[in-house]
């Protein structure tokens, strides 16, 4: 690493101990439930360094749901130790470790009533969850199981709901978020309690500290794969300037009408008298648009009809007449992987829309639509603001490539789920989601 920032970072979280543990119980009330089997994995200098597990017998009978659950029968426990027996070794091992689990308001709370009931001391140590870690540094996740986790960052999940295993996985996670907080240049350590609002993967944010501030904006764009969004603010978060970009492998935003958008770009940082930057990333260039609209009429007169020639020069400079858009909804890849987001071009916005995953939210899905359909009167969406006009001409470039978005009429649930679900299908498969997100962050 080259700047004395980022090895400040990376010698911050060199510095600590760390103790990832799982427990796996007879079920969820500690004043009842029994612990059945504990695995801790030791991290120190970003590395695994040491591993325990323990099988413990509960002396009380295992449900039928957990042995299914965890595979462990009722026989690999006959002969375990009980808690009384491992239970300082347990301790001995955590020591004086930040402690980390993926559902940490469970596992802390548990063990401690296990100490309680042997009147022991209970545990002091810091703690850190790698879940609600997750859910801030990937806020759009609609499933932040261990299980799912472990997909997306290419993990290694032997057995799931075993507790080395699981807590194996759970210190993976955690060095795949150190990383993150390396390259994101963490500065305190309290940013690994609470990370909100400063670490997000999905977005990046820029303070203007001189001419270097823009370089390194314009370095960081002409690198992203994905669609994104760039919003500029001045003095007290007034809006100055937003600009839309496709992603690098769309097939119908070429690759040269980007670079001439970041070419513009560059030159907008020299000009105006930014306090702020952020840049968004996106599933597609449509949800690109949808938000850049939202933003459009808060800009300078000056300012947005300069923007809206550039959008109509460079994207859709080659828009051959075609219909007008009548059909209903618009069903596109999300940036997650394995969610998906689907608008009602009626009242278009970022908040009227459904974002969920297939398989999985099919109830949820159709419930949405057949809210949104009852509303439809006719089979022509109502008339657009003018701000809407670059998200119609979108859709029209889209009609006649078949990628990025699959268009849908409101009498799509007429012949059952099963065949908009087949359309689903199909439409993946043509359009599969190519970003890695979250492993390709910004």
């Amino acid at each position: 690493m080259d700047s004395v920032q980022e090895i400040d970072a990376k010698v911050l979280l060199s510095n600590l101990t760390f103790c990832v543990f799982d427990l796996e119980t007879t079920g969820g009330n500690h004043l009842q439930d029994k612990i059945i089997e504990i695995g801790l994995v030791k991290i120190k200098n970003l590395k695994i360094i040491d591993q325990k597990k323990y099988l413990i017998q509960p002396d009380i009978k295992v449900p039928d749901f957990i042995q299914k659950l965890t595979a462990i029968s009722a026989k690999d426990l006959e002969n375990a130790p009980r808690i009384e027996a491992v239970v300082h070794d347990v301790l001995d091992f955590m020591g004086d470790s930040i402690l980390v689990a993926h559902n940490i308001a469970f596992d802390i709370p548990f063990f401690n009533s296990v100490l309680r009931r042997m009147q022991l001391p209970e545990l002091s140590n810091n703690g850190l969850c790698t879940n609600l870690m997750t859910k801030y540094l990937i806020p759009n996740l609609l499933n932040t199981n261990l299980h799912y986790m472990s997909k997306l960052f290419s993990i290694q999940l032997k057995k799931a709901h075993r507790a080395l295993d699981d807590a194996r996985a759970s210190a993976e996670l955690l060095l795949c978020y150190f990383d993150i907080f390396i390259n994101k240049k963490i500065t305190k350590l309290n940013h690994l309690y609470y990370p909100r609002n400063k670490y997000e993967l999905d977005r990046a944010n820029f303070k203007n500290k001189g001419p270097q501030t823009a370089l390194k904006i314009i370095e960081l764009a002409r690198k992203i794969k994905t669609p994104f969004l760039i919003t500029i603010k001045g003095k007290e978060g007034l809006l100055l300037y937003s600009m839309p970009f496709s992603d690098l492998n769309s097939k119908i935003i070429s690759t040269k009408d980007n670079n001439s958008f970041l070419d513009h770009l560059e030159m907008k940082l020299s000009e105006l008298p930014f306090e702020n930057v952020t840049i968004n990333l996106y599933g597609s260039f449509f949800e690109v648009l949808v938000n850049f609209t939202q933003s459009l009429p808060k800009m300078m007169s000056n300012y947005r009809e300069e923007i809206s020639k550039l959008i109509k020069k460079y994207y859709f400079k080659n828009l051959a007449p075609a219909p007008l858009i009548t059909h209903d909804f618009i069903f596109s890849n999300h940036l997650v992987p394995e969610q998906f987001i689907i608008h009602p071009l009626q009242g278009l916005s970022p908040k009227n829309c459904l974002v969920f995953r297939f398989p999985g939210h099919e109830k949820k899905l159709i419930q949405f639509l057949n809210s949104k359909i009852s509303r439809l009167q006719n089979k022509k969406v109502t008339p657009r603001p003018d701000s809407d006009e670059f998200i119609y001409d979108y859709l029209r470039l889209a009609q006649t490539q078949n990628k990025d978005i699959l268009f849908l009429d409101k009498d799509c649930l007429k012949m059952g789920p099963d065949h908009l679900f087949s359309k689903f299908e199909q439409f993946l498969k043509l359009n599969p989601n190519a970003f890695n997100y979250p492993q390709n962050y910004i």
